[in-house]
């Protein structure tokens, strides 16, 4: 199973040196909209993890982590 990482945004955006504004500007959302999925409180559709994704120039996997199973 794979759950989204809104931490995984800001840690592209640092590593890009991007901010929200720039973010928000190359996928046409608002930078209220990025702030609120970095911060978890708002899950992204497919469509907007893929525009973040090339925002961010990275694949939508990025933005996903593996939740391990304990048995």
């Amino acid at each position: 199973m794979q759950l989204f990482n809104p931490g995984r945004i800001v840690e592209r955006s640092k590593t890009l040196r991007k901010t929200q504004q720039e973010i928000a500007a190359e996928t046409g959302m608002s930078s209220t909209a990025i702030y609120y999925i970095e911060k978890g409180r708002r899950v992204p559709s497919a469509k907007t993890l893929s525009r973040l994704a090339d925002a961010l120039e990275c694949e939508v996997d990025y933005f996903f982590e593996k939740k391990h199973n304990s048995s």
